[in-house]
């Protein structure tokens, strides 16, 4: 996949606080220096090598005062159901060693909609599982796709089920969506964090830009520190630091309101779209 050059024009404003609605979040317990965080997913979290793990422990790194991550995972590329994840060796070893504070869940790009039954009784056995090992559970909320724009349901689908059972959810794929409507650069097709050469429109997988945001968003409910645009070094990351300002700002506006216990749950529907800033 072929880095997404950016150039011309742009900004650094990033979407308002959405609005809310009735609903309350359960505010994750941040991480302590030194805590273990075990990452379960598919090829999201590792593609071309932009590993999740490595770039969110990479962050923490570059922070100020430094936070360790201590990180592991069970990460395996295709279109494996979140369940089968529970019987992975490397799964039940985590859980078993009860070493990680906190399992961070992705589910196959389509599973939270298409099998969404499935998909939220996974997470209820997951989450059962990591609290039995003294755990913490947060999902990580996936993006929808030029082909098929149907983020409102997955938002729903992760939401619901992490309301249900009060764990929170990071709200990576509405971050996307919010690029999409201010993006750095004005005139940036609404999917340019999947795009590459091949697909100047978006494809399936975050480029580096991308990459990016999943780590800001992630960082940032795991820990409640907003890292202000900090720029880390990690394998396949050569984003300057004016656009990983731009990105990290994007996610904090997203993920700063789930923080707050006082704060109630927000609508997708629901975010303020000022007309762009040149």
């Amino acid at each position: 996949m072929a880095l997404l050059s950016v150039s011309g024009c742009h900004r650094h404003s990033f979407a308002p606080a959405p609005a809310p609605s009735r609903a309350h979040w359960s505010a994750p317990v941040p991480i302590r220096d030194g805590d273990g965080v075990f990452f379960v997913g598919n090829s999201f979290f590792g593609w071309q090598g932009r590993l999740l793990p490595v770039w969110v422990a990479a962050l923490g790194q570059a922070v100020s005062p430094p936070i360790r991550i201590v990180t592991g995972s069970d990460i395996v590329f295709g279109n494996h159901p979140l369940a089968e994840f529970l019987d992975h060796a490397a799964t039940r070893e985590a859980l078993a060693s009860r070493t990680y504070r906190v399992f961070v869940l992705q589910a196959e790009e389509f599973e939270a909609v298409d099998h969404k039954a499935r998909f939220q009784q996974s997470v209820r056995d997951f989450n059962r599982a990591v609290v039995a090992a003294g755990g913490r559970t947060i999902l990580f909320m996936t993006w929808d796709f030029s082909w098929r724009p149907f983020i409102e349901k997955i938002a729903a689908s992760y939401d619901e089920i992490g309301r249900e059972l009060g764990i929170p959810v990071i709200p990576v794929g509405l971050v996307y969506r919010d690029c999409g409507d201010r993006p750095y650069t004005p005139g940036m097709p609404p999917h340019w964090l999947l795009a590459d050469v091949q697909h100047s429109l978006g494809d399936l997988h975050p480029n580096e830009k991308g990459a990016a945001v999943d780590a800001y968003a992630t960082f940032e409910m795991l820990t409640g520190i907003n890292p202000q645009g900090r720029n880390f070094i990690a394998p396949g990351n050569s984003n300057d630091d004016d656009i990983m300002k731009y990105l990290s700002a994007m996610s904090w506006a997203r993920v700063e309101p789930r923080l707050r216990t006082d704060t109630p749950a927000v609508r997708v529907s629901a975010v303020a779209r000022p007309a762009p800033s040149l």
